[in-house]
């Protein structure tokens, strides 16, 4: 059958796609700009009839029947990373969350929780009889491999980027339009003075000619406007932002001197501004990759000059980094943190930036401690943390003693609490 007829053929309602749903089927539904939204918030029609649903789903959104008890039997959801959905639905035993690596991700859970059911928010069919899955490869690939039902979310505005994955119609159990804007996440111009200070100190140690690999949020944002004075950047990274994108319009980011794909931009998702998505497609040097690639930290190791400047909740007195938790309770997850960490520590000339306001809760709580809050996991290992940065300096602690790490993030902690943590150290015989 030619792909046009197929295409007629399985083009329906979004009802007639929620109607192939089953009691205990495992849905799995793609991430960040191609979370299928429609899908999602008509889900709960569909659940009174349905009983022992798991749905695998990213942090993006929030739907309230996720964290609804009225629901407790039909559907429970498991994710890598919490945001406001998932911690109130754990809270009342609807979550769980899956401890990984985000470069492991898609093969560890498929081999143990295989989804029966894919769902993602795609580009039209191009003549190939592909639609494509353009803004994100997480974990993608492997639980659309595994599903016996893939249902698609058919948006004409999205558009192709290099290196997104292709699902041909014949994979296609069924699809229904829903045309619409991406998801925007607008530039945030709002960074503190604090903010810029770090941004600043990280800025300094990036030369010409490196690798990077920036976060989300306003300290990451804070080193971009400074990356403006760089040249011959090269971009290897978790999540394509605006900030990095506007670099590449901007020229400062070429990838010239890249050890590993040379001028080429590679991420494994994105979120941001219209721009962005314009410069995905119409970018060639621009390529979606997946996290088993972006993420790997030997495929990280081998980039030359590798900077990878990531943020956390707290780190201890021994270097132990804590990025997903506050205490027991689970805040967001591990994403990428330990993979960038491990391949920055290994790249020739290359490091690994923890950043991070000295305190929170208006400056009553330091982030650095003498020991993480009990039930804190920890994130980085001790071993694999490199370079530490507050608005009060840069604490290096790659090759450094127990000791000496200590003194060097009290050195950086604020004012109010070093004296206490210096006491601390002393008590857990640390510090003499």
């Amino acid at each position: 059958m030619d792909d046009q007829r197929q295409y007629q053929q399985k083009m329906g309602s979004l009802e007639d796609a929620l109607a192939l749903l089953r009691s205990n089927d495992v849905i799995a539904c793609a991430a960040v700009v191609n979370e299928p939204t429609d899908f999602l918030k008509a889900l709960p029609s569909v659940l009174p009839g349905l009983n022992n649903i798991t749905l695998f789903k990213g942090k993006e959104n929030y739907y309230d029947y996720l964290a609804d008890l009225t629901y407790q039997k039909n559907i429970h959801t498991v994710s890598y990373l919490f945001g406001d959905n998932t911690r109130a639905a754990q809270k009342v035993g609807m979550a769980s969350y899956i401890p990984t690596d985000l470069s492991t991700l898609g093969a560890n859970r498929t081999a143990v929780a295989p989804n029966n059911v894919f769902v993602a928010q795609v580009t039209e069919m191009d003549e190939n009889g592909c639609f494509q899955l353009s803004y994100c490869e997480m974990f993608e690939k492997q639980m659309l491999e595994c599903a016996e039902t893939i249902i698609l979310e058919v948006n004409p505005q999205f558009r192709r980027v290099r290196g997104g994955l292709d699902i041909h119609i014949s994979q296609v159990s069924a699809l229904y339009l829903s045309p619409k804007a991406p998801f925007i996440l607008p530039r945030d111009d709002g960074s503190s003075e604090i903010d810029r200070k770090i941004g600043n100190y990280i800025a300094d140690l990036i030369p010409d000619a490196a690798t990077i690999q920036l976060g989300i949020g306003r300290l990451p944002d804070a080193v971009a406007v400074r990356l403006a004075e760089k040249n011959d950047l090269g971009l290897h990274t978790e999540m394509f932002t605006s900030n990095m994108l506007g670099l590449v319009r901007s020229g400062n980011i070429t990838g010239k001197y890249k050890t590993v794909d040379p001028g080429e931009h590679l991420g494994c998702f994105a979120l941001g501004d219209a721009e962005l998505y314009e410069t995905l497609s119409s970018n060639p040097a621009c390529r979606i990759a997946p996290s088993s690639y972006t993420n790997d930290p030997a495929v990280i190791a081998q980039q030359d000059r590798m900077f990878s400047v990531n943020t956390c909740l707290e780190i201890d007195l021994y270097g132990q980094v804590c990025s997903e938790s506050i205490g027991t309770r689970q805040f967001s997850g591990t994403g990428g943190a330990a993979d960038f960490a491990s391949g920055a520590m290994r790249s020739k000339g290359g490091r690994g930036v923890v950043a991070f306001t000295s305190t929170a809760k208006k400056g009553t709580i330091s982030k650095i401690k003498a020991t993480l809050t009990p039930g804190a996991p920890v994130t980085i290992h001790r071993n694999l943390v490199d370079t530490i940065v507050t608005e009060y300096g840069v604490a290096e602690l790659k090759g450094r003693t127990v000791p000496e790490r200590a003194r060097a993030l009290i050195a950086v902690a604020h004012p109010d609490f070093r004296e206490s943590l210096l006491e601390e150290g002393k008590k857990m015989g640390i510090l003499f």
